[in-house]
Protein backbone atom coordinates (compact mmCIF):
# COMPACT_ATOMS: atom_id res chain seq x y z
CA UNK A 1 0.00 0.00 0.00
CA UNK A 2 1.35 3.38 -1.00
CA UNK A 3 1.25 6.60 0.97
CA UNK A 4 -2.06 7.74 -0.53
CA UNK A 5 -3.75 4.45 0.26
CA UNK A 6 -2.50 4.53 3.85
CA UNK A 7 -3.76 8.11 4.14
CA UNK A 8 -7.16 7.01 2.86
CA UNK A 9 -7.25 4.15 5.38
CA UNK A 10 -6.25 6.40 8.29
CA UNK A 11 -8.93 8.92 7.35
CA UNK A 12 -11.54 6.22 6.85
CA UNK A 13 -10.78 4.66 10.24
CA UNK A 14 -10.54 7.90 12.20
CA UNK A 15 -14.01 9.18 11.42
CA UNK A 16 -16.08 6.15 12.57
CA UNK A 17 -13.89 5.58 15.62
CA UNK A 18 -14.43 9.17 16.68
CA UNK A 19 -18.16 9.02 16.02
CA UNK A 20 -18.59 5.74 17.90
CA UNK A 21 -16.93 7.05 21.05
CA UNK A 22 -18.76 10.37 20.83
CA UNK A 23 -22.01 8.41 20.63
CA UNK A 24 -21.13 6.75 23.93
CA UNK A 25 -19.88 9.92 25.61
CA UNK A 26 -22.90 12.08 24.76
CA UNK A 27 -25.66 9.48 24.98
CA UNK A 28 -28.44 10.13 27.54
CA UNK A 29 -27.88 6.68 29.06
CA UNK A 30 -24.24 7.52 29.76
CA UNK A 31 -25.26 10.81 31.35
CA UNK A 32 -27.94 9.01 33.40
CA UNK A 33 -25.33 6.55 34.67
CA UNK A 34 -23.11 9.46 35.69
CA UNK A 35 -25.97 11.06 37.61
CA UNK A 36 -26.74 7.72 39.27
CA UNK A 37 -23.06 7.50 40.25
CA UNK A 38 -23.35 10.76 42.18
CA UNK A 39 -22.47 13.44 39.64
CA UNK A 40 -25.20 16.07 39.89
CA UNK A 41 -24.04 17.46 36.55
CA UNK A 42 -23.37 14.58 34.11
CA UNK A 43 -20.78 16.68 32.30
CA UNK A 44 -18.72 16.72 35.49
CA UNK A 45 -18.80 12.93 35.33
CA UNK A 46 -17.59 13.11 31.75
CA UNK A 47 -14.75 15.52 32.56
CA UNK A 48 -13.64 13.72 35.71
CA UNK A 49 -14.01 10.34 34.02
CA UNK A 50 -12.23 11.13 30.78
CA UNK A 51 -9.63 13.32 32.48
CA UNK A 52 -9.20 11.05 35.47
CA UNK A 53 -6.22 9.29 33.89
CA UNK A 54 -4.31 12.57 34.31
CA UNK A 55 -4.32 12.01 38.07
CA UNK A 56 -4.92 14.59 40.78
CA UNK A 57 -4.25 17.52 38.48
CA UNK A 58 -5.50 21.08 38.74
CA UNK A 59 -8.43 22.27 36.70
CA UNK A 60 -6.10 24.59 34.82
CA UNK A 61 -3.88 21.69 33.81
CA UNK A 62 -6.83 19.56 32.72
CA UNK A 63 -8.29 22.46 30.76
CA UNK A 64 -5.05 22.84 28.85
CA UNK A 65 -5.32 19.19 27.78
CA UNK A 66 -9.00 19.27 26.80
CA UNK A 67 -8.22 22.31 24.60
CA UNK A 68 -11.61 23.01 23.04
CA UNK A 69 -13.60 23.68 26.23
CA UNK A 70 -13.99 27.15 27.67
CA UNK A 71 -11.33 27.03 30.42
CA UNK A 72 -13.40 28.35 33.32
CA UNK A 73 -16.21 25.91 32.57
CA UNK A 74 -13.79 23.02 32.28
CA UNK A 75 -12.10 23.90 35.57
CA UNK A 76 -15.47 24.09 37.30
CA UNK A 77 -16.59 20.72 35.91
CA UNK A 78 -13.30 19.10 36.91
CA UNK A 79 -13.42 20.42 40.46
CA UNK A 80 -17.06 19.37 40.78
CA UNK A 81 -16.26 15.92 39.44
CA UNK A 82 -13.27 15.10 41.62
CA UNK A 83 -15.25 16.26 44.66
CA UNK A 84 -17.52 13.26 44.00
CA UNK A 85 -14.69 10.72 43.65
CA UNK A 86 -10.91 10.92 43.14
CA UNK A 87 -9.53 11.11 39.62
CA UNK A 88 -8.34 7.50 39.38
CA UNK A 89 -11.70 6.18 40.62
CA UNK A 90 -13.52 8.45 38.19
CA UNK A 91 -11.45 7.08 35.31
CA UNK A 92 -12.16 3.48 36.33
CA UNK A 93 -15.87 4.20 36.54
CA UNK A 94 -15.83 5.77 33.09
CA UNK A 95 -13.89 2.81 31.71
CA UNK A 96 -16.50 0.47 33.15
CA UNK A 97 -19.23 2.61 31.59
CA UNK A 98 -17.49 2.32 28.23
CA UNK A 99 -17.39 -1.46 28.57
CA UNK A 100 -21.01 -1.67 29.68
CA UNK A 101 -22.21 0.46 26.76
CA UNK A 102 -20.37 -1.86 24.36
CA UNK A 103 -21.75 -5.03 25.90
CA UNK A 104 -25.24 -3.63 25.52
CA UNK A 105 -25.01 -2.14 22.04
CA UNK A 106 -21.92 -3.39 20.18
CA UNK A 107 -22.20 -7.15 20.60
CA UNK A 108 -23.83 -7.57 17.20
CA UNK A 109 -20.93 -6.10 15.25
CA UNK A 110 -18.68 -8.34 13.18
CA UNK A 111 -14.94 -8.73 13.68
CA UNK A 112 -14.66 -7.18 17.13
CA UNK A 113 -11.82 -9.44 18.20
CA UNK A 114 -9.89 -8.49 15.09
CA UNK A 115 -10.67 -4.79 15.55
CA UNK A 116 -9.18 -4.94 19.03
CA UNK A 117 -6.09 -6.80 17.81
CA UNK A 118 -5.40 -4.24 15.09
CA UNK A 119 -5.95 -1.32 17.45
CA UNK A 120 -3.66 -2.81 20.07
CA UNK A 121 -0.93 -3.22 17.46
CA UNK A 122 -1.10 0.55 16.98
CA UNK A 123 -1.11 1.47 20.65
CA UNK A 124 1.71 -0.96 21.41
CA UNK A 125 4.19 0.95 19.24
CA UNK A 126 2.91 4.54 19.19
CA UNK A 127 4.81 6.81 21.61
CA UNK A 128 2.72 8.93 23.93
CA UNK A 129 4.97 11.99 24.30
CA UNK A 130 2.84 15.11 24.05
CA UNK A 131 -0.38 13.06 24.11
CA UNK A 132 -1.40 12.99 27.79
CA UNK A 133 -4.92 11.57 27.53
CA UNK A 134 -3.76 8.87 25.12
CA UNK A 135 -0.84 8.13 27.44
CA UNK A 136 -3.19 7.67 30.37
CA UNK A 137 -5.85 5.61 28.65
CA UNK A 138 -3.51 3.22 26.85
CA UNK A 139 -2.32 2.06 30.28
CA UNK A 140 -5.80 1.20 31.55
CA UNK A 141 -6.55 -2.54 31.71
CA UNK A 142 -8.66 -3.79 28.82
CA UNK A 143 -11.75 -5.95 29.22
CA UNK A 144 -11.56 -9.59 28.15
CA UNK A 145 -14.82 -9.83 26.21
CA UNK A 146 -14.83 -8.77 22.57
CA UNK A 147 -17.42 -5.97 22.57
CA UNK A 148 -16.01 -4.18 25.61
CA UNK A 149 -12.40 -4.63 24.57
CA UNK A 150 -13.04 -3.36 21.03
CA UNK A 151 -14.87 -0.30 22.35
CA UNK A 152 -12.11 0.46 24.83
CA UNK A 153 -9.47 0.13 22.11
CA UNK A 154 -11.46 2.50 19.91
CA UNK A 155 -11.63 4.89 22.86
CA UNK A 156 -7.82 4.87 23.12
CA UNK A 157 -7.43 5.36 19.37
CA UNK A 158 -9.82 8.29 19.55
CA UNK A 159 -7.68 9.89 22.24
CA UNK A 160 -4.62 9.28 20.08
CA UNK A 161 -6.10 11.06 17.08
CA UNK A 162 -7.59 13.81 19.25
CA UNK A 163 -4.22 14.48 20.85
CA UNK A 164 -2.52 14.68 17.47
CA UNK A 165 -5.26 16.94 16.14
CA UNK A 166 -5.28 19.28 19.15
CA UNK A 167 -1.52 19.74 18.95
CA UNK A 168 -1.72 20.73 15.30
CA UNK A 169 -4.80 22.89 15.86
CA UNK A 170 -3.28 24.77 18.79
CA UNK A 171 -0.17 25.60 16.77
CA UNK A 172 -2.20 26.68 13.74
CA UNK A 173 -3.50 29.92 15.27
CA UNK A 174 -7.15 28.83 14.96
CA UNK A 175 -9.01 29.51 18.20
CA UNK A 176 -11.19 26.83 19.78
CA UNK A 177 -14.33 28.84 19.00
CA UNK A 178 -13.31 29.21 15.37
CA UNK A 179 -12.60 25.48 15.22
CA UNK A 180 -16.06 24.67 16.57
CA UNK A 181 -17.73 27.03 14.13
CA UNK A 182 -15.79 25.60 11.19
CA UNK A 183 -16.48 22.02 12.28
CA UNK A 184 -19.90 21.46 13.88
CA UNK A 185 -21.13 24.99 14.30
CA UNK A 186 -22.93 27.17 16.82
CA UNK A 187 -24.45 24.44 18.99
CA UNK A 188 -21.09 22.82 19.68
CA UNK A 189 -19.43 26.12 20.50
CA UNK A 190 -22.22 26.76 23.01
CA UNK A 191 -22.14 23.23 24.44
CA UNK A 192 -18.43 23.56 25.14
CA UNK A 193 -19.09 26.66 27.21
CA UNK A 194 -17.92 29.50 24.99
CA UNK A 195 -19.82 32.80 25.31
CA UNK A 196 -21.44 34.50 22.37
CA UNK A 197 -20.89 36.19 20.00
CA UNK A 198 -18.91 33.49 18.25
CA UNK A 199 -16.16 34.30 15.77
CA UNK A 200 -17.16 32.27 12.74
CA UNK A 201 -13.61 31.70 11.51
CA UNK A 202 -14.70 31.98 7.89
CA UNK A 203 -11.38 33.54 6.93
CA UNK A 204 -9.58 30.46 8.31
CA UNK A 205 -11.55 27.76 6.50
CA UNK A 206 -8.59 26.82 4.30
CA UNK A 207 -6.29 26.74 7.31
CA UNK A 208 -8.73 24.49 9.19
CA UNK A 209 -8.84 22.14 6.20
CA UNK A 210 -5.04 22.06 6.28
CA UNK A 211 -5.13 21.15 9.98
CA UNK A 212 -7.39 18.20 9.17
CA UNK A 213 -5.07 17.14 6.38
CA UNK A 214 -2.02 17.33 8.64
CA UNK A 215 -3.84 15.31 11.29
CA UNK A 216 -4.71 12.60 8.79
CA UNK A 217 -1.17 12.55 7.40
CA UNK A 218 0.27 12.11 10.88
CA UNK A 219 -2.21 9.35 11.65
CA UNK A 220 -1.29 7.65 8.38
CA UNK A 221 2.36 7.72 9.43
CA UNK A 222 1.43 6.25 12.82
CA UNK A 223 -0.60 3.47 11.22
CA UNK A 224 2.20 2.70 8.76
CA UNK A 225 4.56 1.84 11.62
CA UNK A 226 2.13 -0.64 13.15
CA UNK A 227 0.08 -2.07 10.28
CA UNK A 228 0.57 -3.18 6.70
CA UNK A 229 -1.71 -1.90 4.00
CA UNK A 230 -4.22 -4.72 4.23
CA UNK A 231 -4.44 -4.35 8.00
CA UNK A 232 -4.98 -0.59 7.77
CA UNK A 233 -7.80 -1.10 5.27
CA UNK A 234 -9.24 -3.80 7.52
CA UNK A 235 -9.17 -1.44 10.51
CA UNK A 236 -11.10 1.14 8.52
CA UNK A 237 -13.67 -1.44 7.40
CA UNK A 238 -14.18 -2.92 10.86
CA UNK A 239 -14.41 0.50 12.50
CA UNK A 240 -17.05 1.57 10.02
CA UNK A 241 -18.94 -1.65 10.65
CA UNK A 242 -18.79 -1.14 14.41
CA UNK A 243 -20.22 2.36 14.05
CA UNK A 244 -23.01 1.11 11.77
CA UNK A 245 -23.86 -1.59 14.31
CA UNK A 246 -24.00 0.97 17.12
CA UNK A 247 -26.24 3.28 15.13
CA UNK A 248 -28.70 0.45 14.61
CA UNK A 249 -28.61 -0.82 18.19
CA UNK A 250 -28.41 2.39 20.23
CA UNK A 251 -31.75 4.09 20.91
CA UNK A 252 -31.96 7.70 19.79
Amino acid sequence: MGHNEMLEAATAAGAPIGQAITLFMLHPETFAESVAAGYENPFSGYVAGRGGVLGEATGVAVSSVFVIFEPNLLCSLWEEGIAVRPAAEAAKLYWDQTAGFARKYLAGAQGLDRLAVLGEKITAVTPDAGLPLYAGWRRMPLANDAPARAMQVMFILRELRAGVHFSILTNSGISPVEAHMLNKGHDYAAMFGWPEPFANGADKADLYAAVEQQTNRRMAAILAVALDGNEAAELARLSSGALDSLKIAVPA
